[in-house]
């Protein structure tokens, strides 16, 4: 599914050289619930943005599903997101103006999904996430564990193959944590959908089945806790 081949990723201060990524290799096969761990600074969220194509590595290959993504072109970067990727962020970045309905249903709108088969994929993913009769309400009228609920909907509305989660427990308490995680693992099991989390907290790393610690840039750890 996923390849990433001595990637090298830098960033300049100045005239200083700051290197966030040192020739990172990785394999991650399709319906992993992976977690990418470290200390701030250990390169974690640089190569979730990388697998994301948001950002190019300065050296090394990443491809995905036989496609070298590393090397296309910012157009061919953002129509391979919109169809392949899923994102779930610890701010939710959900839009305040819509409701929760809206703001999953968009995600195919812009895929030019016919409307009766939007409503239905949208209605029928707010249930899987526990938010069946919450779709009119807006975000400032839900807590955060279901604003995150309406983020993991959106991102699975469209049936990615890969969704990419940076810190996604960060804004939650544990108990409200350790539910979206477990909401995350049912959707991976159910759909078979990779899921690769960039994190500092532990109890992410605990739910994972696949546990790469990065530090300054490199891994120093791949433990596979479970198949």
């Amino acid at each position: 599914m996923i390849r990433i081949d001595k990637v090298v990723r830098e960033y300049k201060t100045g005239e200083t050289v700051v290197p966030a990524l040192r020739s990172v290799s990785l394999e991650i096969k399709n319906g992993e619930f992976l977690s990418i761990a470290g200390p701030s600074g250990s390169g974690k969220t640089t190569l979730l943005n990388l697998i994301g194509c948001i950002d190019a590595p300065d050296g090394g290959e990443i491809w995905i599903d036989d496609q070298a993504v590393s090397k296309m072109d910012t157009r061919q970067k953002t129509d391979f997101r919109r169809n392949n990727l899923g994102f779930i962020f610890q701010t939710y970045n959900l839009i305040p103006v819509l409701t929760a309905y809206e703001n999953v249903s968009f995600v195919l709108s812009i895929l030019s999904v016919e409307d009766s088969e939007i409503k239905k994929r949208t209605m029928q993913i707010l249930e899987e996430v526990g938010l069946k009769g919450m779709e009119h309400r807006r975000p400032d009228k839900l807590s955060g564990g279901q604003q995150q609920r309406i983020a993991i909907a959106r991102a699975l509305i469209k049936q990615p193959k890969i969704i990419l989660a940076d810190e996604p427990t960060a804004n939650l308490d544990s108990a409200t944590g350790e539910d979206i995680l477990r909401l995350m693992k049912q959707m991976n099991e159910r759909y078979g959908t990779t899921f690769i989390f960039s994190t500092h907290d532990k109890m992410v790393m605990d739910w994972a089945d696949r546990l790469v610690m990065l530090h300054d840039g490199s891994i120093v750890s791949d433990e596979r806790r479970r198949q």
